[in-house]
Formats: structure tokens, sequence, C-alpha cells
């Protein structure tokens, strides 16, 4: 039996879970919700579904088993509880919301109708960080001595600017930089605390940031973000992670990606999943892998009737906590306790 799948907002990201979703044979993709009126008509004659002007109009025709919000950030949290109000499952676009309150909301809301939610972190399915995670937890290389990630590109500005508003997107913290806080939440649980600094030019918030994470030991961890490059500088995702043992260095720009250094051998590029393809949305990535796994993982979770496990509703509040934490800090110039 497939499961119907409406999908509220067809910019970059909407047309891309939307090209991924027609692939999975259990999905019947039945509407399509976006404010552009060109974007409908091309949803309609691309996918030949059913089209509205709005995602509060989709979810109240009910046409659907669940719903994805693929919305600019500021609907996240009301398109989400009001599709799981009305009995529907819900797969949300990071950030889960922009402040721990809507989280806490959209969770009640998945609670009391029994129904399933989870966020798009997506890099909890990314081959090189899942690579790095089990590197971590089979502590392949010793003890991990240092972690530094980098997340850097162009200015976004998205429908109507709305990426420059820090009230709509709450800067490139929740919008690009996000998901390096979420590897840390991911790998090493919630850090004691987080010491910012960056620079905030006014329109959008902070449009390049710094971030140390502070975790008990000798263990140093570290996170730069950026929305602030020229529009020639290639969009640049990375990590180098530093053991007793060796080495793994990921650069979305290098050929192969994944780099291991280990002692007495030489370096080695371990076999990863290969990508599913090019997905041609103009978005900056270069397959789609790790997205179609988190779309198959979905809804495998609602055929199946269990709870998302790799990327729960629990855990992407406490991404958002902790991005909020870096935004304070970077404000006051001061560490920031989370407890």
């Amino acid at each position: 039996m497939k499961t119907k799948v409406g999908l509220c907002g067809y910019g970059p990201m909407g047309r891309m879970h939307a090209q991924l979703l027609n692939r999975i044979e259990q999905v019947e993709l039945v509407g399509i919700a976006d404010v552009q009126e060109d974007l409908r008509n091309q949803a309609a004659e691309e996918l030949g579904v059913p089209t509205w002007a709005s995602g509060e109009e989709l979810i109240d025709a009910r046409i659907a088993d669940a719903v994805y919000v693929v919305t600019p950030t500021y609907l996240h949290g009301p398109l989400a509880i009001r599709a799981l109000e009305q009995g529907m499952h819900v797969f949300t676009e990071k950030p889960m919301g922009l402040d721990v309150d809507i989280c806490d909301a959209m969770i009640a809301a998945a609670e009391r109708n029994g129904k399933l939610l989870t966020v798009g972190q997506v890099l909890r399915f990314w081959p090189e960080y899942v690579y790095l995670k089990n590197a971590l937890d089979e502590g392949r290389f010793g003890a991990l001595q240092t972690l530094s990630m980098l997340r850097v590109g162009g200015v976004s500005h998205g429908w109507r600017d709305w990426y420059l508003d820090e009230k709509l997107g709450g800067s490139q913290m929740f919008d690009r930089h996000i998901h390096d806080t979420d590897v840390c939440v991911w790998l090493f649980g919630v850090p004691g605390a987080v010491s910012a600094y960056g620079t905030d030019v006014g329109v959008g918030g902070f449009r390049h940031s710094f971030t140390r994470y502070i975790y008990p030991g000798p263990v140093s961890v570290a996170a730069e973000g950026s929305a602030d490059l020229v529009g020639n500088f290639p969009f640049t995702m990375g990590f180098l992670a530093v053991f007793d043992r060796g080495a793994i260095e990921y650069s979305n720009r290098n050929k192969p990606t994944l780099m291991v250094y280990s002692e007495g051998d030489g370096p080695e590029s371990p076999d990863l999943p290969e990508p599913l393809g090019e997905v041609q949305v103009g978005l900056n990535i270069s397959s789609a892998g790790a997205y179609y796994l988190e779309d198959v993982y979905f809804i495998d979770c609602i055929q199946s009737g269990r709870k998302p496990e790799i990327v729960t509703p629990e855990s992407a509040r406490e991404t958002v906590r902790v991005v909020r934490g870096e935004i304070e800090s970077a404000r006051t110039g001061g560490a920031v306790e989370l407890g």
C-alpha cells in the first residue's frame, strides 16, 4: 500500500524532495503547495498533481497520509503542527523551528495525535559523516583529539529575501551552520557550553560565525559557517577529525572526498555508498544520495509503524537549543552554558 504524500513548498529543496519521493515505489505524491503561481504551474506540469496556493490549503484538503514541510523556516512549526493535528505524519526540513518553544509544541502535537515527526538533519545520513561516527563509536583510531568543521558559501536570498530577515530565517547559523551543530549533538550530545563569535552586518543576523563546542575532557570541537562569500566562490563543506592514531579528512571539493590517515599505513579512501546521481534543482550539492536515504527511511518508518530513531524530534529540538546558545554567545561576547 502506498503512502500518500503532500509537499508544502516547491522551491529548490521542495523540487528535490519531489523528485526523490517519485523514485520511491511505496510513495504516491498527491499534491504540491506553493505561494508562487509560476512554481505551482511548474509542479503541475512536471508532476501532474493538484496544486494549492498555501500549505494550509493543502493540509486542510486532507488528501495525504504524510506532509513534507519544505517552506521558509518560520513556517516549519505552524505547518507541521497543523498537519499533525489533522492526523498526518510530518517530515519538516531543518531547522525544526526558530526556538525551543515551537519545537516543544511540535513534539506535543505529534505525541497527542500519535503521528510521526522527523527533521531533515541530513548529515546523519551523509556517508562521510556516517563513516566518522562509526569510527568514533568503534574506537577505530583511538581517542578523538580535535574535530573542526567547515560550511561556507555565498549569500542565500529566497522568496522575497526571507533568508535576509533574521526573524524569518534565523540567520545562516540556522540555515547553513546548523548542520555542523547537529553533527556535534549527534556525535557527542549537547555540549556543556558554547562560545561563539562572528560578523553581523545588520541584515539577516550573523553572516559568518565561529563556534567552540565545550565538552568534558581534552577533546576540542569547533565549526565555521558562512553565507557571505562572493558568488563565484564554490560552496564548501568538510571536516578534519584528529585521533590518537590517525586522522579523517572530508571535503566536498576533493576527489575522493574522504581520506583516512593512520599509523603504519598509507592514506586510503574508504569505499562509500554510490551517490544516487545528480538532481537538477540548482542546489549546491553534488549528489542526492543522503537526501534520498532520509526520505526512504521516513517512508519506511510510516509503513512499518516505528518512530524515527536516526533523527528524533527531541534531538532536533536540542540542536535548535544549541544554535540559540551560539547566537546568544556571539551577541554577548561570552560563553553560554547549556547544561
